[in-house]
């Protein structure tokens, strides 16, 4: 039978002495379904209504070159980049399986090994312009579909113009919603430690790490080779 487990992470332990754990209930070091589906609602919603807003801007400017170079970007990011810089540094990338399992998702394809150590500044950095670039390419768009629309008909009706400002701030809502919904609740428990994202408080990390010696050595050998430790 396989391992599903290779790394022995408590994570996926079914006994695990969760009850003997100082970060019980404290962090999402335990897969729930019902948080993973509105992690994925929540996201889908977001690139669904991006996507909208570029097929309006397209209609308008004749130009659709953007949401093609979104679409190509968003599969590229999430799939290949942000799977190897972010997501492969995660506990949950850990788990002998085909796709990852988190509570931010299950669609991934884990084309990559776990890497136990934590993300570089590199990585940092690179996870951070992706989702600037996917946040502020459907808003960029979609004014400057306005501006144009508004510029060559100026005689255009007030029902077309309220329907083209009422889609620029449902697209920015939803972001906001997506990104509030990350930072403020899901980033405070999230396991990935190392994620530019990630807030949770130091001395549960080391309570965490404490408890799966692979990914703690992992951390201390980063730190030794940076010249911190």
């Amino acid at each position: 039978m396989m391992n599903k487990n290779p790394f022995n992470i408590c994570t996926f332990k079914t006994d695990s002495k969760c009850n003997e754990c100082k970060n019980q209930d404290k962090l999402d070091c335990k897969l729930d379904k019902n948080q993973q589906k509105m992690s994925m609602l929540v996201i889908f919603s977001s690139l669904l209504i991006g996507a909208i807003g570029l097929i309006l801007a397209g209609l308008i400017t004749d130009n659709w070159w953007i949401l093609i170079f979104y679409i190509a970007f968003i599969l590229l990011f999430f799939f290949v980049i942000e799977n190897r810089i972010t997501c492969s540094h995660c506990p949950y990338y850990a788990e002998k399986s085909i796709r990852l399992n988190c509570p931010g998702n299950n669609i991934f394809p884990k084309i990559w090994q776990f890497h136990p150590e934590p993300m570089n500044i590199y990585e940092k950095i690179g996870s951070t312009v992706g989702f600037v670039i996917i946040g502020a390419t459907p808003l960029i768009s979609q004014i400057y579909s306005i501006w144009s629309f508004l510029s060559n008909n100026p005689d255009a009706s007030w029902i077309i113009i309220i329907a083209l400002i009422g889609l620029l701030l449902a697209t920015i809502l939803i972001f906001l919603l997506f990104y509030t919904l990350f930072l403020f609740n899901f980033c405070r428990r999230c396991i990935n430690f190392s994620c530019h994202f990630n807030k949770v408080p130091r001395e549960l990390v080391k309570e965490y790490l404490k408890r799966n010696p692979v990914i703690e050595k992992a951390w201390k050998k980063r730190k030794i080779t940076n010249g911190k430790g």
